[in-house]
C-alpha cells in the first residue's frame, strides 16, 4: 500500500471493535512513515513468535536428534492448548466479520514460558472485514490458501482458516501439508503447483502420489476427530473454501485433545512431555510405561430417563455416549457442566474437581453441585456434598452431574 492509504487502512483498524471485544491483537501505538511506512507496537513480555517452536523441532529433526526439539518445546499439551487458545482468539475475531488476512508462525506470539498457552496476533494493518472474499491478495509464503495462490480470490475468513490448518499441521506433525511430501521432495518444482492445491496433500487417504516419510506420525499427536479436521480443510476445502472447518470447529477438537493428555513424568525416567492417552500408559515419544493408576481416563455419557427414550427403550438404552473424555492424575482437574471439546464448555460451571493421590481418587465437589456416585454393581445413587477419596479397585464407577429422573451429564470410569 501507498504511505496514505496505508494509514487509512490503519484509521480503518482502529474504527474496528477490538478493543470493546478484548480481542487478543497487538494495535499500532504511533505511526511511522519515514524511511518506510510502518508503526510502533508494544508486546508484553515473555512472548516469543510461535514460529521459534516450529524452529527448534525442525532443527533437532535435521541434527538426527528426532522429537527432542518437541518435547524440549513443550511437548504435546503446550501444542495442542496454544492452538486451541488460538483457534479460540481466530473465532471471536471471525465472529465479528473480520479476517486477519496474513495468519502466520511470525504473526502469531505465544507465552515463552510452558505453564501459560498466550496468545497475541500482530500485522493488525491486514485486517479487514472480509468474511467470504475481498480484493486483497496477501499472503505468507507456505500459508497462503490456495485460491490465492491461484489468484482466483482475495483475503477472507475462509484464507485465515487454511492457514490456521496449515500451522497447526506443522506444529503437530513437523511438516508442511503439501510441501513435505514426496512428490515435491523429489522434484523442487512441484512446490509451487503443491502450494496452489494441484497436488494430494501428505495424508490424503486416497491419493498416496505425495505421502511424506519425515515427521511425526499423526496418530501420535492427533486424535481421530483433528485428523478429520486436517482431511476436510486439504483435500475438501482445496477447491471448496466453504468445506474448510470453522476456527470453533478448530477449538473445540484441539480442547478434547488437550483434556486427554498424560503427562511423562521425568521423576519416573521420562521424557517430560505429554503424550494422548492410551490403555498401556506407554509414552510413545520415549517408550517409557506408567505405572497403571497414575492415569485414569474419564468418558463423558449423557444419561436418560427412560420415559425420555420411547416405548421399546431398554435400561442400558438410558446411557448415551458422546465420546468426550478426560484424563485425570496428579494435578487437579475441573470437572464442569459441559465437558471438554464443547462449545460451552469454557463458559460451564464447576462441578467437581478430581485428582490422582497415590492409589486413591479424589474428588471435591463445588459447593451447591447436585453431584451423586454409582458404585460397581449398585444402581443406587449415593449424594456427594463433600471431599471422598475412592480406593483403586479396578472396577467401574460412575459420577452424576444430576438426578436419576432428569437428563443429566454422567463421567464413567474404572479404577
Amino acid at each position: 500500500l501507498l504511505p496514505q492509504a496505508w494509514q487509512c487502512q490503519i484509521q480503518v483498524v482502529h474504527r474496528m471493535p477490538i478493543f470493546e471485544n478484548e480481542l487478543l491483537i497487538v494495535m499500532p501505538m504511533a505511526l511511522i512513515v519515514k524511511p518506510r511506512a510502518g508503526y510502533v507496537m508494544e508486546l508484553m513480555e515473555g512472548l516469543v513468535p510461535l514460529e521459534d517452536l516450529l524452529i527448534q523441532a525442525q532443527e533437532a529433526f535435521n541434527q538426527g536428534n528426532g522429537l527432542q526439539g518437541f518435547v524440549a518445546s513443550g511437548g504435546l499439551e503446550r501444542r495442542l492448548r496454544l492452538l486451541a487458545r488460538l483457534a479460540r482468539v481466530m473465532a471471536k475475531v471471525h465472529g465479528l466479520a473480520i479476517a486477519h488476512g496474513d495468519l502466520s508462525p511470525k504473526n502469531v506470539f505465544v507465552s515463552s514460558s510452558h505453564e501459560h498457552a498466550q496468545v497475541w496476533l500482530i500485522d493488525c494493518d491486514n485486517l479487514s472485514y472480509a468474511v467470504r472474499n475481498s480484493s486483497l491478495q496477501l499472503y505468507t509464503p507456505d500459508y497462503g490458501a490456495p485460491e490465492l495462490l491461484r489468484g482466483e480470490a482475495g483475503v477472507s475468513t475462509y484464507t485465515d482458516v487454511w492457514s490456521f490448518a496449515v500451522m497447526a499441521f506443522q506444529l503437530l506433525a513437523a511438516l508442511h501439508p503439501f510441501k513435505g511430501g514426496e512428490m515435491v521432495d523429489q522434484d523442487s518444482e512441484l512446490e509451487t503447483p503443491a502450494l496452489r492445491g494441484e497436488l494430494p496433500w501428505v495424508d490424503h487417504p486416497d491419493d498416496e502420489r505425495n505421502r511424506a516419510c519425515m515427521g511425526v506420525s499423526r496418530d501420535l499427536v492427533c486424535t481421530p476427530a483433528l485428523q478429520e479436521l486436517f482431511d476436510r480443510c486439504f483435500r475438501v476445502g482445496v477447491i471448496n473454501a466453504e468445506e474448510r472447518p470453522v476456527m470453533s470447529e478448530w477449538a473445540e477438537v484441539l480442547e478434547a485433545a488437550a483434556a486427554q493428555q498424560v503427562l511423562c513424568s521425568t521423576a519416573s525416567e521420562g521424557c517430560g512431555s505429554t503424550f494422548l492417552w492410551n490403555a498401556a500408559l506407554v509414552c510413545p515419544f520415549c517408550d517409557t510405561r506408567h505405572a497403571a493408576g497414575t492415569a485414569l481416563r474419564l468418558s463423558h455419557f449423557v444419561v436418560a430417563p427412560l420415559s425420555e427414550l420411547g416405548e421399546d427403550a431398554k435400561p442400558p438404552d438410558r446411557w448415551i455416549p458422546t465420546n468426550f473424555h478426560q484424563v485425570i492424575a496428579q494435578q487437579p482437574v475441573e470437572l464442569k457442566a459441559a465437558p471438554p471439546g464443547t462449545g460451552n464448555y469454557s463458559e460451564s460451571e464447576l462441578v467437581a474437581t478430581a485428582w490422582i493421590d497415590g492409589d486413591e481418587l479424589v474428588v471435591r465437589p463445588a459447593s451447591s453441585a447436585n453431584v451423586l456416585f454409582q458404585a460397581f454393581g449398585s444402581s443406587k445413587l449415593v449424594p456427594v456434598s463433600r471431599r471422598f477419596s475412592l480406593p483403586r479397585n479396578s472396577v467401574p464407577h460412575a459420577l452424576h452431574f444430576g438426578g436419576a429422573a432428569h437428563i443429566h451429564d454422567d463421567w464413567r470410569f474404572k479404577w
